[in-house]
């Protein structure tokens, strides 16, 4: 994984305002709820059938961003979490009626598995987007993913800039946020990255479209997978294996008790309000600068 973003962070703290104490953690707004274990790894298929996704919790995605407190008036997503030694899960469902996905040129990833990135924004197309915004406990620094019905995904490595550092006045600081959009999130070994999606069927029973606004679609569902490794979980987590006469390798996680901060968001273009995430209590300016109203989840094992 390239090493840009970590140079990039260490020079921001470096030189920071005098009095300025960038690791400093703002008090948390939200109790955090629970992210359960799963007792067998999840087959990444993007459907929500097995055993882990029944007991996780579903946390809706229906808060009109921007405004407090105030939900869409139907269901716009769901999402869950479950975790195993080496991954973090993510798992959703959407309800759209009509279902628009646009890949871009950008491919990204270790060599030999490039993923192909997904456009968030384009003029004149009413594009539908899945965001997700996870950091343990730095409001400063996290990863932004995105993700669509067309299985297209981008991971972007984010700063965002606490005004009293000297290079949020610079030309490297659009909106008080860096972008690494050359970071991507890395295989940890045979622990890998992976993505998928199911279309949800329409009311005759074939699978929803995508890009196709003559029929009415119903959505989808989607799993993603995260090395915990690769995402930036606490080193304090971390176990080794000795394995004689070799060199000690690393062992499972153990993400009991740990916890991590998660902003949902889903875009739909069709929508006046297009933008609906899973904080009650944020009135967002960028979703990058409100990391202490987002939601947090406790890592929880039986």
């Amino acid at each position: 994984m390239k090493n840009s973003a970590t140079l990039l962070s260490f020079l921001f703290l470096v030189t920071a305002a005098p009095g300025a104490d960038p690791a400093a953690k703002a008090p948390k707004l939200n109790p955090p709820a629970k992210i359960f274990k799963t007792a067998s790894p999840v087959v990444i298929d993007g459907q929500l059938d097995e055993p882990c996704w029944q007991q996780a919790i579903s946390i809706p995605v229906d808060y009109v961003s921007g405004k407090i407190g105030v939900k869409s008036d139907s269901p716009c997503m769901t999402v869950k979490y479950t975790w195993d030694d080496h991954y973090l899960y993510i798992g959703y469902e959407t309800f759209d009626s009509n279902l628009v996905a646009l890949g871009s040129d950008v491919w990204k990833g270790p060599p030999g598995r490039l993923r192909q990135g997904c456009e968030i924004y384009k003029a004149k197309s009413k594009v539908d987007v899945v965001e997700f915004f996870i950091s343990f406990g730095d409001e400063h620094f996290f990863w932004e993913l995105h993700h669509n019905a067309l299985n297209q995904f981008n991971d972007i490595w984010c700063t965002a800039l606490d005004p009293k550092w000297p290079i949020s006045k610079t030309t490297m600081a659009s909106y008080g946020i860096i972008f690494n959009r050359e970071q991507w999130v890395a295989d940890d070994g045979e622990y890998t990255v992976a993505m998928a999606v199911k279309l949800k069927p329409k009311a005759d029973g074939q699978p929803s479209t995508v890009n196709d606004p003559t029929d009415v679609d119903t959505g989808y569902t989607a799993e993603i997978r995260l090395p915990l490794r690769s995402i930036g979980v606490p080193v304090s987590a971390a176990t080794w294996i000795d394995k004689k006469p070799g060199p000690r390798v690393p062992g499972p996680w153990k993400m009991a008790g740990q916890t991590v901060s998660v902003l949902a968001v889903v875009q739909n273009g069709d929508l006046k309000d297009r933008y609906h995430d899973s904080s009650p209590t944020a009135k967002f300016d960028w979703f990058h600068k409100g990391e202490p109203s987002w939601p947090r989840y406790l890592f929880v094992a039986p």
